[in-house]
């Protein structure tokens, strides 16, 4: 699955230059080891699943509210058309590496995650490029990554003719910072602040490459969208709301149900 495969083998060469893992040789997994990890995964995350080429994309860096407030409306959303998505996330590859109780052991629970994000990169990536050439519907649960890694998967879904649309709360680094100080656990500096030149980047890419996929954006403290429209027009309002530090003027269950009903209503 890596061997031989260009494309799958500059998505590893980037994870590996950006997450590089920390824990000791002996517990790093060999390229080798993938293809049959991946397998695994792929066998475990598909079972009952549909397939009509539907992905829903959840962006934004560290600490927007991807997991606690668009992931619930995005299932919402799968849930009332019927399908039953893949959810692809990083935290979910962490307990197939091979050597993951002795790292979460070793440096703690709190930790287990940052030491695992190499693995759990790579790992979706490959599986990524598997179930899409199968039409499973997916929830891509996954900060915009550099505009390199995101062409290889626009390619992918392009080429399977999927329908996709992607949703993002857009926020200011500093808001950002005051959720994740909260957090039992948080990737490395340089990784966030990867999230954050990457995510800048990659927005202009999708503008550049894809400009009439759908976008679906958020600020940090409004229930309503700021922007839902083709992706080639949002890089003002993007902008805008990424340098804007404000706080929410309602609870995040407030906000996650608001979220959750306008997907529902979502053509």
């Amino acid at each position: 699955m890596v061997e031989g495969d260009y494309e799958l083998a500059k998505i590893v060469e980037y994870m590996k230059a950006h997450w590089p893992s920390k824990v000791k040789p002996e517990w790093q997994v060999g390229l080798e080891e993938y293809p049959e990890l991946a397998k695994k995964v792929i066998a475990d995350f598909t079972r009952d699943k549909t397939k009509n080429r539907k992905l829903v994309r959840i962006a934004g860096v560290s600490g927007s509210g991807k997991t606690t407030q668009l992931l619930p409306a995005a299932e919402e959303y799968f849930a009332k058309n019927e399908m039953r998505p893949v959810l692809v996330a990083a935290r979910r590859f962490v307990e197939y590496h091979p050597h993951w109780r002795e790292i979460k052991e070793y440096y703690g629970e709190e930790n287990l995650r940052k030491m695992t994000d190499e693995f759990g990169t790579i790992m979706m990536f490959l599986c990524m490029k598997k179930m899409v050439e199968h039409g499973y519907d997916i929830i891509l649960d996954v900060t915009l990554l550099d505009p390199a890694i995101e062409g290889i998967l626009l390619k992918a879904l392009s080429a399977s003719k999927y329908d996709s649309v992607l949703l993002m709360i857009a926020v200011a680094p500093e808001v950002a910072e005051k959720h994740l100080s909260g957090r039992k656990w948080r990737h490395t500096r340089e990784t966030e602040k990867e999230f954050i030149r990457a995510t800048e980047y990659a927005m202009k890419f999708y503008a550049d490459t894809m400009p009439e996929m759908r976008i679906i954006m958020w600020n940090v403290y409004e229930k309503n969208p700021v922007y839902d429209g083709a992706i080639g027009g949002s890089l003002e309002v993007f902008s805008k709301y990424s340098s804007e530090a404000d706080v929410p003027d309602h609870s995040e269950e407030e906000l996650r149900e608001a979220k959750k009903q306008y997907l529902v209503e979502m053509r």
